[in-house]
C-alpha cells in the first residue's frame, strides 16, 4: 500500500495524506479522520525514512547517556522519550563509554540524520561542538544536568551549587557540627558545584568540612566511603551524599555499623529518585525538577542560541526521615534558589 492508494480510498489529494501523518500540519479534523480510516482499512503505514529524505527532517533526537548505574538517568530518559513523543519526535538512545570522548558517540549518532542531541553525564574535559557549529550545518547539542565552563554550549541543569548550600543549611539546622560530603565523579560539574556550595556554606558558619572523599555516583561507593570514614575514626554526625544512590549506600553502611539515623547521623541526598521514598530509606533529599528541566531543554533546542551560561533551575527540599528535625528546621520550604 502507498499514499496514492490511501488518497484514492479517502478521496483526497496525496498532499492531504502526507499532512494527516505530519504532527502539527494544517489539515481539518474531518479530512484527517477520513485519511486515517482509509489507512487503517488498507493497512498503510507511512515510511518515516522516505519522508525524512524528502523533508530533510528525521524527527529523531539522540539521547547520549553513559551513567546508567545512577537511577536518576533512566528516570530522566523515560520522561525525555515521552516528551519527545508528544512533540511527534522519536528518541534514539546511545550509550557512551566514559573512557572515550563524547564527540565520537555524537559522530555515530549523526549517521542517523538526527535533528539534535542531548548529552547526559559528561566530564569537564569533554570536547563538544559549540553553538557556532550549528550554523555550519551541525546539529544542536544540549548538555543535560551538566555544564562545561567557558564553552558556548546549550546547557540545562539543576542549580547544583545552590543545592549544595541548601543541603548544608538543612544539616546545620539539625545541629550537625561534623559534616562530611561523599562525592561522585570528581571530574563532573555536578560533583564540583554541589561540593563547592556545601563547603562554602559550612565556612560561613565557621565550620570546616570533616571529609570529602569522591569516586563515583554509585551505591557501592557510598557504602565503602562510609566504612572507610568509620575505620579512620572520622565518623561524621551528618553526611551529604552527592546523589541519592550514594546516600542510600551511606544509609546501608550506617545500618551495618549500628549507627542510628537520624539520631546519631543525619543523611541528605540529591535527585529524589524513586528509591528514595521507599520505606527502607525514607531519604531526605533535594529534588531535581525533571519535568521543568526537560521542557526547558526541548524549548532551547527549538531555537538554539548562545546564552549566558547554563540554564539553571532550583531544586526543592523533600523532607523525609533521615535528617534530625529541630525547631528551626520544621516546616522549612526553602528551595535551592532561595539559598543561592
Amino acid at each position: 500500500m502507498t499514499s496514492h492508494d490511501v488518497s484514492r480510498e479517502a478521496g483526497v489529494s496525496q498532499s492531504a495524506v502526507s499532512r494527516a501523518f505530519t504532527p502539527g500540519a494544517h489539515i481539518s479534523p474531518e479530512t484527517r479522520q477520513r485519511v486515517l480510516e482509509a489507512a487503517r482499512k488498507l493497512g498503510y503505514q507511512p515510511n518515516a525514512i522516505a519522508r525524512s529524505l524528502v523533508t530533510q527532517r528525521s524527527g529523531i533526537v539522540a539521547l547520549i547517556v553513559g551513567d546508567l548505574h545512577n537511577p536518576f538517568y533512566p528516570q530522566a530518559l523515560s520522561q525525555f522519550a515521552q516528551a519527545l513523543e508528544h512533540r511527534g519526535k522519536r528518541a534514539l538512545l546511545l550509550t557512551h563509554d566514559a573512557r572515550r570522548d563524547v564527540q565520537e558517540t555524537l559522530d555515530a549518532a549523526s549517521r542517523y540524520q538526527i535533528e539534535a542531541a542531548i548529552v547526559f553525564p559528561t566530564r569537564l574535559n569533554s570536547t563538544l561542538p559549540s553553538l557556532g557549529d550549528v550554523s555550519k550545518g551541525g546539529v544542536p547539542v544540549l548538555l543535560f544536568n551538566r555544564h562545561l565552563p567557558g564553552r558556548n554550549l546549550l546547557s540545562v541543569a539543576c542549580d547544583n551549587y545552590a543545592g549544595g548550600r541548601l543541603a548544608a543549611q538543612v544539616l546545620l539546622d539539625a545541629g550537625a557540627s561534623r559534616l562530611a560530603f561523599i562525592g561522585g565523579d570528581p571530574e563532573t560539574s555536578t560533583h564540583q558545584d554541589r561540593l563547592r556550595g556545601f563547603e562554602e556554606r559550612l565556612r560561613e558558619s565557621g565550620l570546616d568540612l570533616l571529609a570529602a572523599p569522591s569516586h563515583a555516583f554509585q551505591y557501592d561507593w557510598g557504602v565503602q566511603a562510609t566504612l572507610d570514614l568509620h575505620a579512620a575514626g572520622q565518623m561524621p554526625d551528618a553526611v551529604f551524599g552527592a546523589n541519592d544512590i550514594v546516600a542510600i549506600g551511606v544509609l546501608d553502611a550506617l545500618r551495618q555499623l549500628g549507627r542510628r539515623v537520624p539520631e546519631e547521623v543525619s543523611v541528605i541526598g540529591f535527585d529524589d529518585i524513586q528509591e528514595s521514598a521507599r520505606l527502607a530509606y525514607r531519604l531526605t533529599t533535594i529534588r531535581q525538577p525533571l519535568e521543568i528541566m526537560i521542557e526547558d531543554a526541548l524549548r532551547a533546542l527549538d531555537d538554539p542560541r548562545p546564552g549566558n551560561g547554563p540554564r539553571l533551575h532550583p531544586g526543592e527540599l523533600i523532607w523525609r526521615d533521615t535528617v534530625k528535625r529541630q525547631d528551626t528546621a520544621k516546616g522549612q520550604k526553602d528551595t535551592a534558589k532561595g539559598q543561592s
